[in-house]
């Protein structure tokens, strides 16, 4: 309704309600107007409807248009899936091949048991190169054979579909009780009329309930940093069978130091062999050692025991089972340290032409007093000159043994330490003559010390007991690697010429002779540099000819590639050189190198070591037919 049209109406609608309302005849209030007909055949065209009308009747064809676009949509989407639905099962799809696996949840140690594994073709086309593959994790055997199983591989060929293939294994396991052990099982297939190679994979775990052999490790769960300990190993059957020939392997933890065992181990320290062991029979193994470590460090060891290895019988070939215990390193009662020329390190270095000092220091952290503490230093190595050491602080040095020992009669500190008291001892010595004009030969020397302290104190129920603490320190000794250099002329590889003695502005030819040699260790990366002064000219001529000897020209620098000489070897090269004096140089013996340096790694202590010897000059003394006239440059 228009806004003219609802405006006359209320004008009526205010008039009808007013006091002074008149009635009105029609023909006041509608108007008269003729209508002229038109003389037309054509039909009656629609009257224009008003804007708000035509938009809402814009909408309306829109929304049916909408709709039914809609259901079309809807339509085409149930046809494809209902063709989806009716074709689902002719879809290739991995989900499709099924692998299954049938194997116990656990399984006894040595005891076979069988696993199966089934492929299953739900696809409606064929499955072709079809490979089983099974990888067996550490503790899996062939039945009966005992033989490895690190991975099978079995070839199914083809699966036509709903077909499907069972292939079966037996196997044994072995391992600690209660592991839990996973294979992985892989199938590696192709689809008719394809070339791409599919897998699937799946795994399964099987635990070990039980062990042939039951192992228990005993050790204490707390220990002072070198305090002696013993700990156990028990042994006992668990087969009704008789078992034969078994191995013990024991892994110490860095820092334990064997003392002995009983039995004693059959191989090195730490291997012991067993011939058998009976139904329900046990053994007992026990160990002594020192163990060493930073205060709260947790220190492992682990037992393990299993047949012989076919190979080696001091390895293990089948491991039957195996106990791990750990120890954690407390603040000993009697605490020692030392320092290796003032270096408190495990490991030292030392060279083999000088004195080694070694200090020796105690500290109680006891809470009650120590008494009647003994100190003793063994010496270990076939490095050590017995007649040079020297004990201070009332040591005796023990040379029977090569023991230095201090108690009470000779240091009085040492009969009573109160809490927390401290102290130290010391001694010095030399390495035996090992360089390279000793005429011997002592590969990799080096000495260990083994300190051992011991003393009693009051426990808390007021009786005695004695407390011991162990460690030990090492030092090397450095080789000596020494440079010999020197100028000929009337001998050595090369024919020289010129003027002897050399003469102002006149060529004279000289040989460098340069010789590594070594002592007690291997050496390694070793080479030789030297300079040449801008009046001597390199003339490439080397011996042994293809000596790794080389001349650098922007910076006048030889150098001689010596590589790896082995301990009590030696080195030796020649290279020729031209000098051509100036008369500046007259009255006088000039260099004809610069100062010579010799430098190389020492494989045992993995340290730089080093030799230098002065330039070369004209005064060439290691010629033998020199003589001091030759040597001054002449007019």
């Amino acid at each position: 309704m228009s806004e003219d049209t609802k405006s006359r109406i209320a004008e009526l609608e205010k008039e009808l309600y007013s006091k002074d309302f008149q009635s009105h005849r029609v023909e006041d209030v509608l108007t008269h107007r003729e209508v002229k007909e038109v003389p037309t055949w054509a039909p009656d065209e629609p009257a224009p409807l008003p804007p708000s009308e035509e938009a809402i009747l814009k909408r309306h064809l829109m929304m049916k248009k909408f709709v039914r676009f809609s259901m079309g949509f809807f339509g085409v989407a149930m046809v494809i899936a209902a063709f989806i639905w009716w074709r689902g099962a002719n879809i290739v799809s991995g989900e499709n091949i099924i692998v299954d696996v049938a194997a116990p949840v656990a399984a006894a140690g040595g005891d076979p048991f069988e696993t199966k594994f089934t492929i299953i073709n739900n696809n409606k086309v064929s499955v072709e190169a079809a490979t089983l593959f099974v990888e067996f994790p550490v503790g899996f055997y062939m039945s009966p054979s005992k033989a490895d199983l690190p991975r099978i591989s079995k070839d199914l060929g083809s699966l036509t579909p709903g077909q499907s293939i069972t292939e079966a294994i037996e196997t044994l396991l072995y391992g600690e009780e209660s592991t839990v052990k996973d294979v992985n099982v892989t199938l590696e297939y192709r689809m008719a009329g394809s070339n791409a190679t599919l897998k699937k994979t799946t795994a399964y775990a099987i635990r070990i309930s039980s062990s042939p052999i039951n192992i228990k490790l005993s050790m204490p769960k707390e220990v002072s940093s070198g305090q002696e300990i013993e700990f156990s190993v028990d042994l006992g059957s668990n087969s009704k069978d008789p078992l034969g020939a078994l191995v013990v392997d024991a892994f110490y933890p860095t820092g334990f130091v064997f003392q002995g065992a009983d039995p004693m181990p059959s191989y090195g320290d730490n291997v012991w062999r067993i011939s058998g062991l009976a139904p329900q029979e046990k053994k007992t193994i026990k160990i002594r050692g020192v163990i060493e470590g930073q205060e709260s460090e947790e220190k492992v060891t682990k037992i393990s025991i299993g047949t012989e290895s076919p190979k080696d019988e001091r390895y293990i070939g089948i491991v039957y089972n195996a106990a791990t215990e750990s120890s954690t390193i407390t603040k000993p009662f009697l605490a020692l340290d030392l320092a290796v020329n003032g270096n408190r390190a495990q490991d030292n270095v030392a060279s083999l032409n000088k004195g080694v000092r070694v200090d020796v220091y105690w500290q109680s952290n006891n809470p009650t007093k120590v008494t009647d503490a003994v100190i003793e230093v063994k010496l270990k190595g076939a490095a050590l000159d017995k007649y040079s050491l020297y004990a201070s602080g009332g040591g005796f040095f023990r040379s029977a043994d090569n023991t230095i020992v201090w108690d009470k009669t000779g240091n009085q500190d040492l009969s009573v330490i109160d809490p927390g008291g401290r102290g130290n001892v010391s001694f010095s010595f030399s390495p035996v003559a090992l360089g390279v004009d000793a005429g011997r030969l002592v590969k990799n020397p080096q000495i260990i010390f083994e300190v051992r302290a011991r003393a009693g104190r009051m426990s808390d129920v007021s009786a005695s007991e004695d407390i011991t603490t162990f460690v030990t320190r090492n030092v090397k000794f450095e080789t000596e690697l020494k440079l010999g250099a020197k100028g000929l002329y009337f001998s050595g590889p090369f024919q020289n010429s010129g003027p002897i003695p050399p003469q102002a502005d006149r060529e004279t030819t000289y040989t460098v002779t340069l010789d590594a040699r070594n002592s007690a260790n291997n050496v390694s990366n070793a080479y030789v540099k030297t300079t040449l002064p801008i009046y001597v000219k390199w003339l490439g001529k080397v011996s042994p000819e293809g000596e790794d000897i080389s001349f650098n020209e922007g910076t006048g620098e030889v150098t001689w590639n010596v590589g790896r000489i082995p301990a009590g070897g030696a080195r030796d090269a020649s290279f020729q050189i031209s000098f051509l004096p100036s008369v500046s140089h007259i009255n006088r013996a000039p260099l004809l190198t610069g100062d010579i340096n010799l430098v190389g790694t020492d494989d045992f202590t993995k340290t730089e070591i080093k030799d230098k010897k002065q330039g070369i000059t004209t005064y060439i003394s290691g010629d033998p037919q020199f003589t001091p006239n030759d040597a001054n440059v002449v007019n």
